[in-house]
């Protein structure tokens, strides 16, 4: 069980803590200070990279849209010779293209591509 130990500080007291703890967290170096040898390491939380974030928000639109779903029954009606030319197939390919540009935008800034 853990337990957490509260101080106060004044603003100069945690410039001087942040500057001896440089790219430390302030609750590890404190630990450090006060326990010397005998600290043990804290499992370390790894913050998600700003790309990262941006390709899971990718991933979680091509996950909502209807993309693969619409491209399968237009693939389907295709290969049978059933493609009807209504609206509803032009809707949906307008869709699937615009769901597509977005997903190439995102990818080509997330990976840090110019785009073309």
């Amino acid at each position: 069980m853990s337990k957490r130990l509260t101080i106060r500080l004044t603003g100069s007291e945690w410039e001087a803590l942040e500057r001896k703890a440089r790219d430390r967290p302030l609750s590890t170096y404190a630990r450090e200070q006060l326990l010397g040898g005998d600290a043990k390491p804290r499992k370390a939380h790894r913050r998600p990279k700003a790309d990262e974030i941006l390709l899971a928000q990718i991933l979680a639109t091509l996950g909502q849209s209807e993309l693969p779903k619409s491209m399968r029954t237009i693939a389907d009606a295709t290969q049978e010779g059933t493609v009807a030319q209504g609206g509803d197939l032009l809707l949906n390919l307008r869709a699937a293209c615009l769901t597509i540009e977005k997903i190439r935008h995102d990818l080509t800034t997330a990976l840090g591509i110019k785009p073309q």
